[in-house]
């Protein structure tokens, strides 16, 4: 996975309602993860802050007249260990959107490959390996930091 993946899919037929759309699903499905993520993190000792955002104004969202929007990002500590997770974009070539995540042992990317509308299929893959991913769990975060 790399930078190259922040590519634009639009057909003919987008509208400014799909685009909506498409960012409104983005932000349930960011949500729905990290509230996973929350659960996970709690629940063995973990300290949680989801009070952060990051701004979205990807260009499709400019095309059609769309405001920046505000996305939300977590970030779990515990001891001298971290992981911060904070969107990438929405539009990704082969990806229903990319989250990066920082950990204390390296870089990770998480992106959805699922088809848009279906139910979310994040994987995770190590920034600097580019084949295979792992179907991501919240569990996994104990590995990663």
């Amino acid at each position: 996975m790399s930078d190259d993946l922040d590519a634009m899919e639009e057909s003919p037929q987008t509208s400014k309602e799909d685009v909506e759309e498409r960012v409104r699903d983005w932000e349930d499905r960011l949500r729905a993860l990290f509230q996973d993520v929350r659960a996970w993190a709690i629940e063995n000792g973990w300290q949680v802050d989801d009070s952060g955002t990051i701004g979205m104004h990807e260009e499709l969202m400019q095309r059609f007249g769309l405001p920046a929007t505000r996305q939300p990002t977590l970030r779990l500590d515990r001891d001298r260990s971290y992981a911060l997770f904070r969107p990438k974009g929405l539009w990704v070539i082969g990806a229903n959107g990319r989250i990066d995540l920082y950990t204390s042992k390296g870089v990770f990317v998480l992106v959805d490959l699922a088809e848009s509308g279906a139910a979310p299929r994040w994987t995770i893959f190590r920034a600097s390996q580019r084949r295979e991913g792992d179907p991501f769990r919240p569990e996994m975060i104990a590995d990663l930091v």
